[in-house]
Order: C-alpha cells, then structure tokens, then sequence
C-alpha cells in the first residue's frame, strides 16, 4: 500500500511534462506533413517554379503570334510576307514555278 502512494505523485509529477512532449510531437508531425505543412510548401514552392518556366515559354510564342499578327495588319501589311504565307498554307504555285518540298 505505500509503495502505490510513493508512485501517485511521482506520477503526477511527470504528467503536465509528458503531456507537453506529446502535444509537441504532434504539432512537429503536422507542421511537416500536415496539408499546410514543410513538405506541402515544397511542393508548392516546385509547382510555382514550373508554372513559371511554363508561363515564360507562354509568353514568347504569344509575342511571336502578335508578331506575326501585326506583319498581316492593315497598317503595315508586307505583300511579300503575305504571298509567302499564302503559297505555304495553300500551297499554291504559280504557273511555271518549280515548288520543291523539304521535310522540316
């Protein structure tokens, strides 16, 4: 009977301390692997650094459609440009050209 009451407040000694341990280990495992956690950031942080190269790419082919869009306008429309696109497109000919095709 005496030694039950020699554990009671070492017991309650050491509960507030494990208490707090486990409340830290459980904090620590859902700040790295929560769904807003270190792991999730990353993840994030590599997704947004894709989507940047991707966008970069975007941007260029837009500035050379709106390039090739400002050539067909009709403030500054090259004839010469326009012909070329036509016979591409088309292809056409006109008579007695001599059209050789080469695999891009």
């Amino acid at each position: 009977m005496l030694r039950a009451k020699i554990k009671l407040p070492d017991f309650k000694r050491r509960a507030p301390a494990a208490a707090l341990l486990i409340l830290y280990l459980y904090l620590g495992f859902h700040a790295l692997s929560g769904s807003q956690g270190l792991v999730r950031w990353m993840e994030h942080t590599e997704r947004a650094k894709h989507l940047q190269v991707k966008l970069a790419a975007l941007e260029a082919r837009r500035e050379s459609l709106q390039a090739d869009v400002d050539l067909l306008s009709a403030d500054s429309l090259d004839l010469d440009a326009l012909d070329i696109e036509a016979r591409r497109s088309l292809f056409v000919a006109k008579p007695g050209e001599i059209t050789i095709w080469l695999d891009p």
